[in-house]
C-alpha cells in the first residue's frame, strides 16, 4: 500500500507550495520521511495476514513495523498541514485535491493503526472495516493526488485551461461519494458483514448502509464522470494556458505550454529546490539565451552531470521522436494476452513483428 501511495506524496509536496505561496515547512525531513516509508513499507503487507496463523514473532514483527511507519507519515502530514495553514491558500482545484487527500490520509491512516492491533485485526478481518480501511488509503489517499496533478499540470501538458467551476464541481462530488460510499463500511464490519458478498439476509442491520452506500457510488460515479468530461473538452475548447498559470516552484514552468521538443533551449541554473522562484538564476539564464551561449540545438539533446557533484560533464543525445516504443508496447501486450489465452501460434506472430518494429526503431531513422 505504501508503495503505491509514494508518487501521490510527491505530487501533494509539489502542489501545496505553489497554491500557498510559500515553501514546504521542514522539506528536508519530509523528504527523508518519503524515504523512510519507502524502506518501511516493505514490511507492512502482512498485518492483513494476523488470522491466517502467523508464528507468534512473525505477527509481532509486521504489528511493529506498521505503527513505526505511522512516524514519518505524520511528519509528512503535519508539513502539509502547517505549509497550507502558515502560508496564503489559494484553493483552485488541484489543492482541494490535496487537502481531500490529506483528509482521507487521515482517516485511511487511524483505522490502519488500528488494524496493526494483533487482537484487534483478528476481529475484523475480512469484514467490510478492512474494505473501508484499503479504500480510503487507496482510492482517497492515493488516487486524489493523481486526480490533484492532472489539473494541476493539464496547463503544461495541453497549453489549455480547465474549466474552474466544472473542476471543483468534480471534486465535490467525488468527494462525498467517496466518503459516502467507504466510510459507512467501517460500521457494517464492526457488525460482522463479511467482505466478498453482496446479498445478505434481512434484519441483520445492514440494510441502510449498505444503501446509503449506493447513494454515495452514484456520487462517486457523477464525479468522476464530470472530471472525464471536463479535462477531455477542456483540450480541445478550453482557453489558451500560458507559460505559468500558477506561478510554480519547478522548473517545468519554464518551458512552453506544451513545451517544446527540446523543453529548454540552455540548460538550467538550479540552486534551489525552488528553482523557478529564484528569480536571479532565470534572469541568468535569460542573458544566456540572449547571448546564444549553451543552446541545445543539435536535436534532441539533455545534461550529463557528475555522479558526486552533480556538475555538468557532457551532452547527450537523445532519440528523435518515434511511434515505434508505443507500437513495440502494445505487440508485446498483444503476445502475453494470447499467451495467457492459450494461441500459441499468434503469439509468436505477435513475438515476430514486435522483434521488427524494435530493430527498426533501433535503427537509423530517416532524417536522423
Amino acid at each position: 500500500v505504501y508503495i503505491i501511495i509514494l508518487p501521490a506524496f510527491g505530487i501533494a509536496t509539489s502542489i501545496i507550495p505553489t497554491f500557498v505561496h510559500r515553501k514546504m515547512v521542514f522539506f528536508p525531513l519530509v523528504a527523508l520521511s518519503e524515504i523512510l516509508v519507502a524502506f518501511l513499507g516493505f514490511g507492512v503487507w502482512a498485518h492483513h495476514m494476523f488470522a491466517v496463523g502467523l508464528a507468534t514473532v512473525t505477527t509481532i514483527y509486521f504489528a511493529a513495523v506498521s505503527l513505526i511507519i505511522v512516524i514519518p507519515s505524520a511528519i509528512q502530514l503535519f508539513a502539509w498541514i502547517a505549509t497550507i495553514l502558515t502560508g496564503t491558500p489559494n484553493f483552485k482545484t488541484p489543492l482541494l485535491w490535496i487537502v481531500g487527500f490529506i483528509v482521507f490520509f487521515i482517516i485511511g491512516g487511524l483505522s490502519g493503526i488500528t488494524v496493526a492491533a494483533i487482537p484487534f485485526d483478528q476481529q475484523v478481518e475480512d469484514s467490510y472495516y478492512i474494505v473501508a480501511h484499503f479504500h480510503f488509503v487507496i482510492f482517497g489517499a492515493a488516487v486524489f493526488p493523481i486526480l490533484g496533478g492532472m489539473f494541476y499540470w493539464f496547463p503544461k501538458l495541453t497549453g489549455r485551461m480547465y474549466h474552474e467551476a466544472t473542476g471543483k464541481a468534480s471534486f465535490w462530488l467525488t468527494f462525498l461519494g467517496t466518503f459516502v460510499t467507504f466510510f459507512p463500511m467501517h460500521f457494517l464490519g464492526i457488525l460482522g458483514m463479511p467482505r466478498r458478498i453482496y446479498t445478505y439476509a434481512p434484519g441483520l442491520g445492514w440494510t441502510f448502509l449498505n444503501f446509503l452506500e449506493s447513494i454515495g457510488s452514484y456520487l462517486l460515479t457523477a464525479g468522476l464522470l464530470l472530471i472525464v468530461a471536463n479535462l477531455v473538452v477542456s483540450m480541445f475548447k478550453g482557453e489558451r494556458a500560458s507559460d505559468d498559470p500558477w506561478g510554480g516552484d519547478t522548473l517545468e514552468w519554464a518551458t512552453s505550454s506544451p513545451p517544446a521538443p527540446y523543453n529548454f533551449a540552455v540548460i538550467p541554473t538550479v540552486t534551489s529546490a525552488y528553482a523557478m522562484w529564484d528569480s536571479k538564476d532565470r534572469e541568468h539564464d535569460s542573458r544566456r539565451l540572449d547571448r546564444g551561449e549553451d543552446l541545445l540545438q543539435r536535436g534532441h539533446e539533455t545534461p550529463a552531470s557528475t555522479v558526486q557533484d552533480a556538475e555538468l560533464d557532457e551532452i547527450l543525445e537523445m532519440p528523435s521522436h518515434s511511434g515505434r516504443p508505443p507500437v513495440a508496447a502494445l505487440l508485446l501486450f498483444g503476445m502475453f494476452g494470447m499467451l495467457l489465452l492459450g494461441h500459441y501460434t499468434i503469439a509468436a506472430g505477435f513475438l515476430v513483428v514486435d522483434l521488427l518494429v524494435v530493430f527498426a526503431w533501433h535503427g537509423k531513422e530517416p532524417g536522423a
